[in-house]
């Protein structure tokens, strides 16, 4: 069964093979010729009753998804130049640890960390302190983590490789428009620091739960509380400070004066967390009511970058919808099965085979019937 074929016609593909009995077989993906696609990369059709004994983990080590895109950004990460922000970055990458917890090694330190944002502003009064400092319960990796909170973007295994290697090709192609068009040459390397480091606190705040979806999250100055700790993180490591402001500005731009009060709230919340004065370590101006000046255009393409999450926040949620519909109809659920792990699994599974953007290509080029078919040949009903 090939799900995703790139060396010829994805519509002529599809069409053929959407009407193609499901089976077990192996799926090939294969790219154009010239293309840096993904190649010779195979998986197996499953039946649902095998599926549903899948863990998260196991998910993504079935994915044609996971090997491309987690290869690809481990290139880039042995690519740079600076040797501290490297060993962060590939420790991330293969093993991700809090760092930030050796700081916080008890509940009265957790405690004091709580109060003293929450005096700020930045949490609520009934924000835990594990809900800030969730415990680490099992072995986190980035490959098969999910790149958002569940229902957003990329919420699936290996959604967080997805995400993010998504995110430095938008970043590093933007760097290109910019000196093609305004002879603007910004800084390739810090742009891949800042994409690389920025989600790789995701694995812990995110963790798998036993149902099949993700931690739910609170948010730290007005933003997710996996973004606040990434650059904490990056502040307790002592990175270089442009990395560390461009790593703020991911969630948030500071184009405008009413924009920029975003990010300075999340360097001053970060900073509270990190034990570290974000004026005198570089982080903010000396007024510490903007970014340090003159701004750097890197921090900004970080940002654009990191707005895939705009069409593919949509597009999960609508290819979920359609998705319930051959749940209904194929493979036995009820509509209270659709808010269980036998929905999650099923959801997980198909998303990290195919991805949700892929299966929403077919549904939109050609309709409910071949989607419908393309889910079928990823998972056999029984």
């Amino acid at each position: 069964m090939a799900i995703w074929d790139k060396s010829i016609d994805r519509r002529d593909f599809l069409k053929t093979a959407a009407g193609a009995a499901a089976a077990f077989a192996a799926a090939s993906i294969l790219p154009r010729p010239g293309s840096t696609a993904p190649r010779d990369i195979e998986t197996t059709a499953i039946k649902f009753s095998e599926m549903e004994k899948l863990s998260p983990t196991e998910m993504a080590k079935r994915s044609p998804l996971r090997e491309y895109g987690y290869n690809w950004l481990m290139d880039k990460a042995n690519g740079l130049q600076d040797e501290t922000v490297k060993k962060v970055v590939l420790e991330g990458l293969k093993s991700p640890k809090p760092l930030i917890l050796k700081k916080y090694p008890d509940k009265a330190s957790k405690e004091a960390c709580r109060k003293a944002l929450l005096a700020a502003g930045y949490i609520k009064e009934e924000n835990t302190i594990d809900q800030i400092f969730p415990e680490v319960k099992n072995k986190l990796n980035f490959w098969d983590a999910a790149g958002a909170g569940w229902g957003g973007h990329h919420a699936y295994p290996c959604g967080l490789i997805t995400h993010v290697a998504t995110d430095l090709q938008t970043g590093l192609s933007l760097i290109e428009n910019y000196e093609q068009f305004f002879g603007y040459s910004m800084n390739r390397e810090l742009l891949t620091e800042a994409v690389l480091l920025h989600d790789l606190t995701k694995p812990w705040i995110l963790q798998w739960t036993s149902d099949h979806k993700c931690l739910p999250e609170i948010k730290i100055a007005g933003t997710g509380c996996h973004h606040i700790q990434q650059v904490a993180d990056c502040m307790y490591r002592g990175l270089r400070p442009d990395v560390v402001v461009a790593v703020a500005v991911s969630h948030d731009h500071a184009g405008w004066l009413s924009e920029e009060k975003k990010p300075v709230g999340y360097i001053k919340a970060a900073a509270i967390i990190a034990g570290k004065d974000p004026i005198k370590e570089g982080y903010l101006a000396p007024d510490g009511e903007t970014l340090p000046l003159p701004r750097r255009p890197e921090s900004f393409l970080v940002h654009l970058g990191d707005h895939d999450f705009v069409l593919t926040s949509g597009i999960s949620s609508w290819t979920q919808e359609y998705l319930k519909k051959v749940a209904l109809s194929d493979y036995g659920l009820t509509k209270a099965d659709l808010d269980s792990s036998k929905f999650y699994n099923l959801r997980n599974y198909v998303y990290s085979q195919a991805s949700d953007m892929h299966l929403y290509q077919i549904l939109v080029d050609q309709g409910y019937d071949a989607f419908r078919q393309t889910v079928l040949d990823i998972v056999i009903p029984g």
